[in-house]
């Protein structure tokens, strides 16, 4: 940064000389010593800016605002190597937006995407387009955990999606701990499955109508599942 007016030495104000050009009112000493920050600078898990605006990362209570922590917890999915193991089905393989990386654009996308419900609102980036890696204002919705929930599918290391087990005869079928069928090939099988799981979902979104906006009821209605897109699949090599 640099010194762009100079009134006296507690009357300064100073630009970074960055893509921003940030420029801010401070002392001399502040200068000296280095205690200007730049709210540009990447000092959110060296990925995220709070950026400059409105929105702030705690509320009226003092705790960390819902939006700022469904900001961080995003960016910690994609880009903190120490949390790889908890996050294998996204470190090294979603990633953000450069938008979202500047906590006031996402925040303000939060805003306008935001409703009220009880529980928790998780960020999907799913349910919209299925099999997306990118989190982006175009790809995502907030969805109530309830909901959200029901489309979860942990990675496994069996080369099988998560309710599907071989057997000699074929491949059984299970949801919601009851068993559905045995199938010739895994492909049927997860059709079948996912056939109950999408009319468990569809039920829970009407009883949850009134409340969810159209986007998301629509989208949830719209959402199809392809084994294609599941991230325990391995397709047997002939």
């Amino acid at each position: 940064m640099e010194i762009i007016r100079y009134a006296s030495c507690n009357d300064i104000t100073v630009k970074f000389l960055d893509g921003y050009g940030f420029e801010k009112d401070s002392t001399y000493t502040n200068f000296k010593n280095g205690g200007i920050r730049n709210p540009y600078d990447k000092t959110v898990l060296d990925m995220g800016y709070l950026g400059v605006g409105k929105y702030l990362t705690q509320d009226e209570t003092g705790e960390n605002s819902r939006e700022y922590m469904c900001w961080k917890h995003m960016i910690e999915r994609c880009y903190v190597e120490k949390h790889a193991d908890i996050h294998q089905a996204y470190y090294g393989i979603c990633s953000i937006c450069d938008e979202w990386l500047n906590f006031q654009v996402f925040s303000e996308w939060y805003e306008q995407n935001k409703y009220e419900c009880e529980g928790r609102l998780h960020l999907d980036k799913d349910i919209l387009i299925a099999g997306n890696k990118v989190y982006s204002p175009s790809t995502c919705l907030l969805v109530l955990q309830r909901l959200n929930m029901l489309f979860m599918n942990k990675p496994n290391n069996r080369g099988l999606p998560n309710g599907i087990i071989q057997y000699k005869s074929g491949y059984l079928a299970k949801y919601g701990g009851k068993d559905i069928g045995t199938y010739p090939t895994v492909e049927i099988a997860y059709h079948e499955q996912t056939k109950r799981k999408k009319e468990e979902i569809i039920r829970v979104a009407n009883e949850m109508r009134e409340i969810l906006p159209d986007k998301v009821y629509n989208a949830i209605l719209a959402y199809k599942f392809d084994i294609k897109n599941d991230k325990n699949y391995r397709p047997l090599v002939a």
